[in-house]
C-alpha cells in the first residue's frame, strides 16, 4: 500500500539517473564489456573485431585467470533470467570497482545504479528482501478488508462495502506493485522496470481513490453517481498515463504526475485524521464546538493528545510523517554496505511496518467513525 507514498519520489531520483553514470563512461569497462561479449557471447554486439594477435592475447588470459564466466550460465542466472550480454555487463562492473577500490579511488554507478554483488543471482538482494517483506503486511491487510467486505456484503451495508471496495481496490494494486518491485530487483530489465513504475502509478490513483471516497464520503447511497463517474475518470487518467509513458517515456512527466498525486493523498489523510480525531474529542465532552477549525484542533490535542481512546485517530499522520522520513535515506545514496545493502534498500525496510497499522486503522476507522456515530 505504501509504495503510492514514495514513488514520486523515486522519479525525482530517476530523472537524475536517466543522464547517464560515470562508470558507464569509464574506458575500462567499455573495453571490459567488448572484451567479455567477444569472448563468450560471440561478438553479439557486433563490437569492432580485435587483431588475432590481441583475440590470442585475450584468450591466454581468459584460460588463466577465467575472468569471464563461459556459457552455459549457471541455472540460477538463467532461472532469473540473465543472459549472456547482460551477464557479461555485470562482471565488468564488478571487475572494475574491485580494481578502483584496490587502487583506493571512488565506487562508481553503472546504468544509474550502484554495482551490487549479486546473491544466487539476485541482482539486489536487499531490495529484493525488502519488497517481498512489504508484500506480506498488504497481503494481511487484503484479508482483513475481505473479511469485513463479506461480512457487510452479508448484512446489507451497502455503503460500508462501498467504502471496503475501494480500500480492497488499494491493498490489491499495492499486492502488485510489490510483485513488481520483487521482480524488478531480482534482476533488472528496462521491461521489468517499467512494469514496476506502471503499478506504482496504480497504487497513487488506487490511494487517491479511497481517501477521495472517505474524505467526500463518496460511499454514500447518494452519492453513487459521483463515485463511479470519479472512479472512471481515474481509469481514464491511467490509461492516459500509460499510454503516454508507451509513446514516449518521461521521468520528468512521471515525477510531476506522481508528485500531485501523492501530494494531495497526504493532504486527504492529514484532513482525515484531524477531522475525526476532532470529532472523537468534542463527542466525549458531550457537544460540538462552534469555534474556528484551528482552534477546535487545537483544543482537542489539548484535552486529548495523551487518550489512547481517541488519539488513534492520528495514526495516519504518524504514518505519513514515517513514510516521509524514510526517504530521507534515497537522498543518501551510499555505495552499498558490504555490495548489498544501499540506501534504497534500507528505504524499503523502512516502509514494511507502516502497513501493519495502516489497514487495521482503515477498519477501526469504518467501525467507529461511521458505523457507530453519526459521522458520515
Amino acid at each position: 500500500m505504501l509504495k503510492r507514498q514514495y514513488i514520486a519520489f523515486a522519479f525525482i531520483i530517476n530523472c537524475i539517473l536517466v543522464l547517464g553514470s560515470p562508470g558507464d563512461r569509464l574506458p575500462k569497462f567499455k573495453e571490459c564489456v567488448r572484451k567479455c561479449d567477444i569472448l563468450t557471447c560471440g561478438n553479439s554486439q557486433g563490437f569492432n573485431d580485435p587483431s588475432k594477435q590481441e583475440l590470442r592475447n585475450w584468450k591466454k588470459e581468459q584460460m588463466r585467470e577465467g575472468l569471464f564466466q563461459e556459457l552455459p550460465l549457471d541455472w540460477s542466472l538463467r532461472l532469473l533470467g540473465w543472459e549472456c550480454f547482460p551477464n557479461c555487463d555485470y562482471q565488468c562492473q564488478r571487475l572494475v570497482t574491485e580494481d578502483r577500490r584496490a587502487k583506493g579511488e571512488k565506487v562508481l554507478q553503472f546504468h544509474g545504479k550502484w554495482p551490487f554483488a549479486r546473491v544466487f543471482g539476485v541482482q539486489e538482494f536487499f531490495s529484493t528482501i525488502f519488497s517481498i517483506a512489504n508484500f506480506v503486511p498488504n497481503y494481511r491487510g487484503y484479508r482483513m478488508l475481505r473479511r469485513d467486505y463479506r461480512y457487510e456484503q452479508v448484512k446489507g451495508n451497502t455503503e460500508i462495502v462501498n467504502l471496503l471496495w475501494g480500500y480492497l481496490i488499494i491493498s490489491l494494486v499495492s499486492l502488485g506493485a510489490w510483485t513488481f518491485s520483487t521482480i524488478f530487483h531480482l534482476r533488472d530489465t528496462w521491461t521489468r522496470e517499467k512494469l514496476d513504475y506502471y503499478f506504482a502509478g496504480a497504487t497513487v490513483l488506487s490511494g487517491f481513490y479511497g481517501i477521495f471516497c472517505r474524505v467526500f464520503r463518496l460511499y454514500q447511497i447518494k452519492a453513487d453517481t459521483k463515485r463511479r463517474f470519479f472512479a472512471i475518470f481515474l481509469i481514464c487518467c491511467y490509461i492516459g498515463h500509460i499510454t503516454r509513458l508507451t509513446l514516449d517515456w518521461s521521468y520528468t512527466y512521471n515525477m510531476q504526475a506522481n508528485v500531485l498525486c501523492g501530494f494531495l493523498q497526504n493532504i486527504g489523510w492529514t484532513y482525515q485524521s484531524l477531522n475525526t480525531f476532532v470529532y472523537q474529542s468534542e463527542t466525549r465532552r458531550g457537544s460540538a464546538s462552534k469555534k474556528h477549525i484551528v482552534k477546535r484542533v487545537t483544543d482537542a490535542l489539548h484535552r486529548d493528545i495523551a487518550n489512547p481512546e481517541v488519539n488513534w485517530t492520528l495514526l495516519p499522520i504518524v504514518l505519513v510523517t514515517s513514510v516521509c522520513f524514510g526517504m530521507s535515506f534515497e537522498l543518501l545514496d551510499f555505495a552499498p554496505l558490504g555490495d548489498l545493502l544501499d540506501a534504497h534498500a534500507i528505504w524499503h525496510f523502512v516502509t514494511v511496518w507502516p502497513a501493519y497499522y495502516w489497514y487495521p486503522y482503515m477498519i477501526k476507522d469504518i467501525n467507529y467513525n461511521i458505523k457507530q456515530s453519526k459521522l458520515k
